[in-house]
């Protein structure tokens, strides 16, 4: 029982990151923060020939002892056209605790994977979905070409 506990996890694990580590790089642009937490909408140009495309969240912890235990949720909405083709909401934890700065500061996190139908220029808008309890630092968006998707 517990190996195929361990196996499960470990294969759950690595199937979340096919939008991080597979396919291509495409872009990356620097996120500019909103007034209310969340970031200004950015324009991406997205072909058939991408697809599928990983949308990738990333952005840095400070040392904050004092959000131990927080978060950040957040919609993601990706449009073409002024339509909504597709949103997520995802969250950004920190990681550290009262007695450690975060191990791992980097924080990289797969938004969206999307099968781009229609090849032109689309919206990339972050919203908070609740209010902001964590600090992020250089926040960008990266895309990715030609991910693979989980089996």
């Amino acid at each position: 029982w517990t190996r195929t506990l361990a196996v499960a996890c470990a294969a759950f694990l690595l199937g979340a990151c096919e939008g991080l580590f597979t396919g291509k790089a495409a872009d990356s642009i620097p996120l500019q923060p909103a007034g209310d937490g969340g970031f200004k909408p950015v324009v991406v140009a997205l072909t058939a020939e991408m697809s599928p495309v990983a949308l990738n969240f990333h952005a840095e912890l400070g040392n904050n002892p004092h959000e131990t235990g927080k978060w950040n949720s957040y919609r993601l909405t990706l449009s073409h056209g002024g339509q909504v083709v597709a949103s997520r909401t995802f969250n950004v934890t920190y990681t550290g605790t009262y007695d450690l700065p975060p191990a791992h500061p980097a924080q990289a996190i797969t938004m969206l994977t999307h099968r781009v139908a229609e090849s032109g220029e689309y919206e990339v808008s972050i919203r908070p979905a609740r209010a902001v309890e964590v600090a992020l630092q250089d926040p960008r968006l990266e895309v990715r070409r030609n991910v693979q998707l989980p089996q």
